[in-house]
């Protein structure tokens, strides 16, 4: 019934309960898909992916575009830029083509790859962590000696011995 309150008994288990995000066959999806939970594509789908669980492409499944996931197992077809954080799983059925990043592979007999397969992390990815580190870095730094000189002398009376210090102390020198 429209707008009641009870569930049909079918409805009591549906997809986010289970952690499944799933892309049927002959649906089309175009743009950027963030999920912290599993996803299995028997469809198609162009764009960003982004999830923290397992990506599955189908049999008749196909992606392309920019991929990020902590597993994946293919059957069908993946294309475009790769990061597998863990297991990359190749079927028989398979086709990989582009630029892949994994932490474990397994093909299986029959399975086509073209591109580049790559153990780890991308070095723009590596560049773009160092970055933020190095940011972070900065952020948390702790005065140097020169800087805390330099703050003792601003908040003091200037007399002969400190006049000494100014000549000697650069504020912000390690």
């Amino acid at each position: 019934m429209i707008g009641s309150l009870k569930r049909s008994s079918g409805a009591g288990k549906n997809n986010s309960e289970t952690g499944i995000n799933r892309i049927v066959e002959g649906t089309i999806v175009e743009g950027t898909i963030n999920s912290d939970s599993n996803l299995r594509i028997d469809g198609e789908f162009k764009g960003n992916l982004i999830t923290k669980g397992r990506l599955v492409v189908g049999l008749k499944g196909k992606v392309s575009g920019t991929v990020n996931c902590l597993c994946c197992d293919v059957e069908g077809t993946l294309e475009g830029d790769v990061t597998v954080l863990e297991l990359l799983s190749m079927k028989s059925s398979s086709t990989v083509q582009g630029d892949l990043y994994y932490g474990q592979l397994s093909v299986e007999a029959g399975a086509k790859a073209l591109g580049t397969f790559r153990m780890g992390v991308s070095e723009g990815k590596q560049a773009e962590k160092l970055v933020n580190k190095q940011v972070n870095k900065q952020a948390q730094k702790t005065a140097s000696k020169a800087d805390a000189l330099a703050s003792l002398k601003a908040s003091t009376m200037p007399s002969e011995s400190s006049s000494l210090l100014i000549d000697e102390v650069t504020v912000g020198a390690e």
